[in-house]
């Protein structure tokens, strides 16, 4: 199955005068920063040992996943910030219910930092930015950031991710100092994150850790977590069936 076909799969039609079509701006507003998975354009650190091809439908079912997951949720209005030429991709997906936002910027600081900034002037107070490509991402996680930023009980909240980086950022305000300077796709933005937030005399909260899948090991390491986890079976059916026909072939390769 391509990649188009994943994203093609239904994720809950909802449509003209829908919530993907009106924003709440009483709820927080939770964007995920998303493109279209095209061969050589993502998870392009997964090849080797998969095949640029391969690696855009691993994401592709992430990507599918997530969304599905998110729009369920009558907590937040849920945006996907696409990247440039992905528009076209998003906009043919017949029942997306998330609403569309162009990212905008030279640099993922900069697009991230237009996010929080176009989202804000749309009325919401309270804006999270996820990744697209986290396939352990829950909405219990999210819901935890949202509350934390509701309850004023910080004024940033970051999802630590394992390789030093972060998956979840959320700004009761945007604040652009936090995304300038970084050196991004590094294992010192979190800390060089964590720094700028103490300079600048900001509250930061934290919610749950976890990780990216950059590597084989990884792939391994998320092929146990289906194991070990009902919720996440249940929650992820798209990625778990490539991740078992990933590893049955290459149990086949190994023993073959």
């Amino acid at each position: 199955m391509n990649s188009e076909s994943f994203l093609k799969r239904a994720v809950g039609a909802r449509r003209s005068g829908s919530r993907a079509e009106l924003p709440r701006h009483d709820l927080p507003a939770v964007a995920v920063m998303a493109r279209a998975p095209r061969p050589g354009a993502v998870k392009t650190r997964l090849c080797p040992p998969l095949t640029h091809a391969e690696a855009a439908d691993f994401y592709a079912c992430v990507l599918q996943d997530v969304l599905d997951h998110l729009t369920r949720s009558e907590r937040w209005d849920t945006w996907v910030a696409y990247a440039e030429r992905s528009r076209g991709y998003f906009a043919r997906i017949p029942e997306l219910a998330a609403t569309l936002l162009p990212q905008r910027g030279d640099s993922l600081g900069a697009r991230m930092h237009g996010v929080f900034t176009d989202l804000r002037d749309k009325g919401y107070r309270q804006v999270v930015v996820v990744g697209s490509d986290i396939p352990t991402l829950s909405t219990g996680v999210v819901m935890s950031a949202c509350e934390l930023l509701r309850q004023d009980a910080c004024d940033v909240v970051l999802g630590p991710a394992d390789d030093g980086g972060y998956y979840l950022i959320g700004l009761n305000r945007p604040v652009e100092e936090l995304f300038r300077g970084v050196a991004w796709s590094t294992a010192t933005v979190l800390d060089q994150t964590l720094d700028k937030v103490r300079r600048l005399g900001l509250r930061v909260g934290t919610v749950a850790r976890t990780y990216d899948v950059d590597s084989a090991a990884d792939l391994e390491r998320l092929r146990g977590d289906f194991e070990a986890s009902a919720d996440l079976r249940t929650s992820r059916p798209r990625t778990r069936r490539w991740v078992l026909e990933w590893a049955s072939l290459a149990d086949g390769r190994e023993s073959g």
